[in-house]
């Protein structure tokens, strides 16, 4: 049976092991909910004795592993940029598919030793329509088996096998912020190495490593910061961005004045949990967990670097997350329909509960709706009724009040009525009565003005006389 816990993503948890320059160092990463948290980390001295090292090593291992609050799905090593062959090969912009198939017949080009001693990776940092800018690395197999067999020994299987300056970069780049300056150097220093990586807007460029010897690390890192920067293009003859040091070297003297001073870019130690969740960390040595971060968050988050130079056979199994998560939704659509039946009856018994108490206050307003519509009926009657009273009388002394403006002094009326669009008058009048005709056509309230009967004489100066006309469309109501 599934129970809630199996249906709720679990967190991934990702170690990254680094080691290289007489320390061992790790860290231990979840993702829960799109959020980065530290759950362990830890920085451990070798033996400088070489014929010492591996076993003491295998002993710190497998004590790593005991003590681990949480056991990693994902185990990323790292190989120190010494034992790697790096190069950045332009190729035609085909697929990734394609593109190895052409570097298995070019990698001897590019590597200093014979193509069957080798492991290589690649990664496609630029493309165009024409071309790729492809990242070539390249171990030999016997440097990769002597420290996968070292790993396996302690009880440790990596998922990954990446390279610590590159992870160093991942780190770096995680951690900026948008509208970070456009250049961004990581310097790691240990145990008299150096490791240099250059990114320009978030793109390697170039990942070196250098042996300080007994000089003084500005003289050998300066050179070789310029030698970096010298292919980049300037805006105006000045570069603006920002380095980053770490490593249990990069805490000796003033090393970030003096890199300001003759770099002319900003300096700084290497923050790796700007954007992780961290606590209890020691913040003089929190710099030198650069690459250990870097390799834990292999398999955890999107990095720009994923280069993985771990034996394919040794590789876990791809899963297909889309398929499992389809899987955890699948079974909670069906634990869910299962409750929904189960709480069907009480879910039912109130719904229909809350309709009946429903359908009674709708039934009651409805009642008091029917009782408001005959009153409004009886409301809307006496009102067209008044309205058309109202109409009719304005109508008639419109019309009377226009009679009045026209007819001629010695008009008597006798007879007036409007109905509709048709007005009667009668009367008498001292003159002729044939004059009324003209008139009354002559006004823009009547039309169409006749006798309705002959005009009588009445007198010597007198007619009576009976007019119908039609009042004019639009003029029954004169303002």
């Amino acid at each position: 049976m599934i129970t809630l816990n199996e249906l709720i993503p679990r967190p991934k948890i990702g170690l990254g092991i680094d080691i290289r320059g007489g320390l061992l160092c790790h860290a231990l990463l979840s993702k829960v909910f799109g959020r980065i948290h530290l759950l362990d980390w830890g920085i451990d001295e070798l033996p400088a004795e070489e014929k010492d090292a591996p076993e003491v090593l295998k002993e710190k291992l497998a004590g790593l592993m005991a003590r681990l609050p949480r056991r990693p799905v994902s185990i990323a090593a790292g190989l120190p940029r010494r034992v790697v062959t790096m190069r950045s090969v332009n190729m035609p912009a085909v697929g990734d598919e394609e593109l190895k198939g052409i570097l298995d017949y070019e990698v001897e080009r590019h590597v200093p030793f014979p193509p069957e001693e080798v492991r290589y990776d690649f990664q496609v940092l630029e493309r165009d329509a024409e071309k790729a800018t492809v990242l070539l690395a390249a171990a030999r197999k016997d440097e990769i088996d002597r420290r996968l067999a070292l790993l396996q020994e302690a009880g440790i299987k990596p998922t990954a096998l990446g390279v610590s300056t590159f992870a160093s970069v991942n780190t770096l780049l995680y951690n900026q912020e948008r509208g970070a300056e456009p250049l961004s150097a990581i310097i790691d220093l240990r145990d008299g190495e150096a490791e240099l990586g250059l990114a320009q807007k978030g793109i390697l460029r170039s990942a070196r490593y250098v042996t300080l010897g007994q000089s003084a690390p500005l003289d050998v890192l300066v050179p070789e910061i310029f030698a970096l920067l010298a292919p980049l293009e300037v805006n105006g003859g000045q570069r603006v961005g920002r380095i980053s040091v770490s490593g249990t070297g990069a805490g000796r003297g003033d090393l970030l004045h003096h890199l300001a001073e003759r770099t002319g870019l900003a300096t700084e130690f290497l923050h790796p949990f700007r954007r992780i969740n961290a606590h209890g960390v020691d913040p003089q040595v929190a710099h030198s967990l650069g690459a250990a971060v870097g390799l834990a968050l292999h398999g955890l988050v999107p990095l720009p670097l994923d280069i993985d130079l771990l034996p394919k056979e040794l590789a876990p199994p791809r899963r297909d997350p889309s398929l499992a998560m389809a899987l955890r939704l699948t079974t909670l659509i069906v634990v869910l329909g299962l409750a929904y039946l189960v709480n069907g009856a009480i879910r039912e018994r109130r719904a229909l509960a809350d309709l009946t108490a429903k359908l009674h206050q709708v039934q009651t307003e409805a009642a008091r709706v029917e009782q408001l519509k005959g009153e409004v009926g009886t409301l809307a009657g006496q009102i067209a009724t008044l309205q058309t009273i109202d109409q009719e009388e304005t109508r008639k002394l419109d019309v009377l009040r226009e009679l009045v403006q026209i007819l001629p002094k010695g008009v008597v009326l006798t007879l007036f009525s409007v109905e509709k669009r048709e007005a009667r008058i009668g009367g008498t009048i001292t003159g002729s009565a044939s004059d009324l005709i003209s008139i009354l056509e002559q006004s823009p309230v009547f039309e169409n003005a006749q006798f309705t009967s002959p005009v009588a004489q009445r007198g010597a100066d007198g007619q009576e006389f009976q007019i119908k006309a039609l009042l004019e469309a639009g003029q029954e109501k004169q303002p």
